[in-house]
């Protein structure tokens, strides 16, 4: 990984038993401004995939991709390598989850690693930057003197 530094959030999603797919639980994972890098869904053994997990963004999925979809297994971590860039406020994904077991709540547990945002500088900025700091023995806009005829 090129980044300084990787961030590493996680957020356990407890759901009940008996939690319908059309009355999920929903919760918010805070996370900051960055590049989403890696993403493990944790689903511990007796799950038996009775509990399902999407991740949004806001009004849109974004895990698992297709729409319909939804994570659900038991025994298994999900892992993969990601480059989903979050660079408007306010940094959130909404984990929506559900559990047909009729006995026993499941707990999954998400876990996002996130390099921060790398900000580009514009070349116009760059230029104008240039232009706007002259300084002593430097040529530029700031050392001409300022002259009304």
């Amino acid at each position: 990984m090129n980044c300084p530094y990787t961030m590493i959030y996680v957020q356990p999603l407890d759901i009940p038993a008996n939690t319908p797919a059309s009355a999920p639980l929903t919760a918010t994972m805070q996370l900051s401004s960055g590049t989403i890098t890696l993403v493990a869904i944790q689903f511990p053994s007796g799950v038996n995939a009775l509990a399902h997990l999407q991740i949004w963004n806001g009004l849109h999925q974004l895990f698992p991709t297709n729409q319909d979809g939804d994570f659900a297994t038991g025994a298994e971590t999900i892992v993969w390598d990601e480059q989903e860039v979050l660079d408007l406020s306010p940094f959130a994904l909404t984990l929506i989850g559900w559990n047909t077991d009729t006995v026993y709540d499941h707990t999954i547990t998400v876990r996002i690693a996130m390099a921060p945002l790398v900000v580009t500088p514009s070349p116009a900025g760059e230029i104008t930057k240039l232009l706007g700091t002259g300084g002593t023995g430097v040529e530029g806009p700031l050392t001409y003197p300022l002259i009304n005829p």
